[in-house]
């Protein structure tokens, strides 16, 4: 029978991995000492019985041990990532486990814990809130003849440090062309769908570029990474909010666009 060797555990990023020897050990003979391993290179080669970076691990429920942006108040229980609350929050002492001590001391009833899955937080949260507050510069030709397609949108959020596939856009339902001086610096609506359940309404600004520096446009006193409510008004675009389906998302990038329209009027009006 092959013997669990040897256990690996980095504490600082708790992973841990389950070696064995690959190949068996030969009987001692009986009234013989057993002989070392080590003297052969044949039984110094292991192989990989069990990883535990290589599972997914649980949400774990905490307790927010001071006001934190972005997940809550303190004193209130939520749900976060096991990457989150290893990586970002224990060693901020921002949270604590919800043992029976901390539960008393910061005053937790059995509601309150069977109410933390609607706090729920994750990475893909706090992705689609930095999403929402980004205006996306969109670089197009001045020189040439364009029709935008979700590339360039694709292209114009990687150089703002976001990796979105094609797949995740909804460009707008009417097609966007130029080259059109009308369009310098015009804000346009488009949504981002994150983890096939969360549509994120995004803004864009289209930027026209020329290689011919006479042709260059400058907008002078403008921030082009603020939209402000007066540019909204300009450009018939209101302020609509995060949608969070609870199921995964099955409709057409025309069906989602025409949903976001209609969810965030009734929103408006509710």
């Amino acid at each position: 029978m092959r013997i669990l060797l040897r256990l690996f555990d980095q504490m600082s990023t708790n992973f841990r991995t389950f070696v064995r020897h690959a190949h068996y050990f030969p009987v001692t003979v009986a009234g013989r000492e057993q002989r070392s391993p080590d003297e052969k290179e044949l039984f110094q080669h292991y192989e990989v019985v069990q990883e535990d970076g290589v599972c997914s691990r649980p949400d774990v429920a905490v307790i927010l041990t001071q006001d934190v942006e972005g997940y809550g108040k303190a004193g209130e229980v939520i749900t976060v990532a096991s990457e989150i609350l290893h990586n970002e929050l224990l060693p901020l002492k921002l949270v604590v486990y919800p043992t029976k001590f901390n539960r008393r001391l910061y005053n937790i009833t059995d509601e309150q814990m069977s109410m933390r899955s609607q706090k729920k937080l994750s990475f893909e949260l706090r992705t689609s809130k930095e999403l929402h507050s980004t205006v996306v510069i969109v670089n197009m030709s001045l020189d040439n003849e364009w029709t935008m397609e979700k590339w360039h949108l694709r292209v114009s959020m990687r150089l703002q440090g976001f990796m979105v596939p094609d797949d995740c856009i909804i460009l707008p339902l009417n097609p966007i062309v130029g080259p059109n001086l009308d369009l310098e610096a015009k804000l346009f609506r488009f949504y981002v769908v994150v983890n096939k359940h969360i549509v994120v309404p995004m803004i864009g600004r289209i930027q026209q570029v020329s290689n011919k520096m006479a042709k260059k446009l400058i907008m002078p006193g403008l921030d082009p990474h603020v939209a402000s409510e007066e540019e909204l008004k300009v450009c018939e675009i209101v302020p609509e909010q995060i949608y969070n389906s609870e199921v995964e998302l099955t409709l057409s990038d025309e069906e989602i666009f025409q949903f976001m329209q209609t969810y965030n009027f009734t929103c408006t009006f509710n």
